[in-house]
């Protein structure tokens, strides 16, 4: 699968995940690996997973998501490669996962509060590293983590991991979590794993002494090396993605019109309202650019969406970080 179809079929569960065979302790020797001219063969394809009902983008740049919340620390050490096992700089990772009581923030008796969620930008070894505590377990699912991979504000994958049952019991049994005891939903049991150990979804997760854990978790994505392609024009129209992205706060918007006509350029957030109407106005056909101010938006992820000549129409995602 090339990025250009990736991106066509970006809608969830379609997209796959690469990730390489052979896990690796200690990052020194995972990056090691990943630079060591590996082929294409050490890396294999896997279905993403659904993010889950908990999902929200609050634009948490941030390597500590814990914000004081007690529980077993752990570092998690998460590198992204593409499908050669070569490390990719700047790409975002959002993760999010429950207290270690079971909890999202969000939900329930947690409206409005943000613990345990986060984003960070890969850096040149393609490597990020949260600061966090062990996942608690909720009813129903095998103790997990979620995350999003992104390059250029396009989602690449969705998906989950999970630990094995026996780290999970180790950690359980510690004196901050034992009072709820270990999780009755083993990886085999759980709908999204169903084994044991399933395969390229596993943290390798080692304890530190008695008192944290280092977590080490390889992401794979379709090869990017096409995110500076130019617009594959249709009849003539065109959406390109904005640039500088991510922006503060303003930033360039390109279209092609393949025919004059009624052109509508609007800014949506993540739940589908509109927020901007950059453009409403009939056009003749051409290449347009137009800067987009958000100044009076929040950080995050929105969407802008194209509709030209009643005949048209192309989103695309960008992101607001200030």
């Amino acid at each position: 699968m090339n990025r250009r179809h990736l991106l066509k079929g970006i809608g969830a569960l379609g997209i796959t995940a690469l990730l390489p065979i052979n896990k690796v302790n200690a990052l020194t020797d995972q990056v090691t690996k990943l630079n060591s001219g590996l082929d294409d063969s050490v890396c294999w394809l896997t279905p993403a997973k659904t993010e889950g009902p908990y999902y929200f983008d609050p634009g948490l740049i941030r390597a500590d998501i814990t914000e004081g919340r007690a529980g077993m620390p752990l570092q998690m050490t998460i590198t992204v490669v593409n499908n050669d096992c070569t490390p990719i700089p700047n790409v975002m990772v959002d993760v999010w996962h429950a207290d270690k009581d079971g909890n999202y923030s969000g939900y329930n008796g947690f409206v409005g509060q943000t613990f345990m969620r986060g984003t960070l930008f890969t850096n040149a070894q393609g490597v990020v590293v949260f600061n966090t505590v062990y996942p608690g377990w909720y009813t129903g699912r095998a103790t997990h983590i979620h995350f999003k991979v992104r390059l250029n504000a396009t989602t690449f994958v969705t998906s989950q991991f999970c630990f094995l049952d026996s780290v999970n019991n180790a950690v359980y049994a510690t004196s901050q979590y034992s009072s709820r005891g270990p999780n009755p939903m083993t990886n085999a049991q759980d709908g999204i794993f169903g084994s044991a150990a399933p395969q390229y979804l596993v943290m390798e997760a080692t304890a530190v002494g008695t008192t944290s854990y280092n977590g080490t978790y390889t992401i794979g994505i379709n090869s990017p090396t096409g995110v500076n392609d130019p617009v594959e024009l249709v009849n003539g129209f065109g959406l390109e993605q904005n640039y500088p992205n991510p922006f503060n706060p303003s930033t360039n918007i390109v279209y092609h019109l393949g025919k004059s006509g009624d052109v509508k350029l609007a800014v949506f957030d993540m739940l589908g309202k509109e927020v901007a109407v950059i453009v409403n106005q009939f056009q003749q056909a051409g290449r347009y650019e137009i800067k987009f101010d958000a100044s009076r938006l929040h950080s995050g992820f929105y969407f802008y969406k194209l509709t030209a000549a009643n005949e048209f129409v192309d989103t695309k995602e960008m992101l607001l970080i200030k």
